[in-house]
């Protein structure tokens, strides 16, 4: 799969079409500069029953980031693949009681993943996103990713 473009909007359409949590969570992406990219979704369709951020909905919204930055980056490259979740950790440090902002930056063995998916049509990466509150962490998640080349 290869977005319509590398853009925000691509990416937002893109998730709300092919994973329909995401709609329902309200995910929004809001910010990508090739480098890092940013989502955010409401606490009113993500909350539990203690009034904070849904585990579930953290633990998703992290996912996604790890998976809409490989989908941009991989749009940039102008190849085709499919991006699959291997796995997933996670570390809730501290409730959420705001809005859902999550941040993933590109970790730095990208180059080389790039490198051996492009060589063997396959590769992994391990990535890192984040859940912000006030300029601090409430979540980590660590993820691997694996993507495989489709054309």
């Amino acid at each position: 799969m290869m977005l319509p473009a590398a853009t925000t909007q691509a990416l937002e359409e893109t998730c709300h079409s092919l994973i329909p949590i995401s709609q329902a969570m309200g995910l929004r992406v809001d910010a990508y500069d090739g480098q890092r990219l940013r989502l955010s979704a409401p606490l009113a369709n993500n909350i539990n029953h203690q009034q904070s951020a849904f585990g579930g909905s953290l633990f998703s919204l992290s996912a996604l980031a790890g998976w809409g930055i490989l989908q941009l980056k991989m749009t940039e490259l102008g190849l085709d693949t499919n991006t699959v979740i291997a796995g997933g950790d996670v570390s809730y440090d501290k409730p959420v009681f705001g809005q859902l902002i999550c941040v993933c930056e590109l970790p730095a063995g990208y180059t080389t993943f790039t490198e051996k998916l492009r060589e063997r049509g396959k590769a992994s990466l391990a990535m890192q996103t984040r859940i912000i509150v006030n300029d601090e962490t409430a979540m980590t998640f660590s993820g691997k990713y694996v993507v495989l080349l489709t054309t």
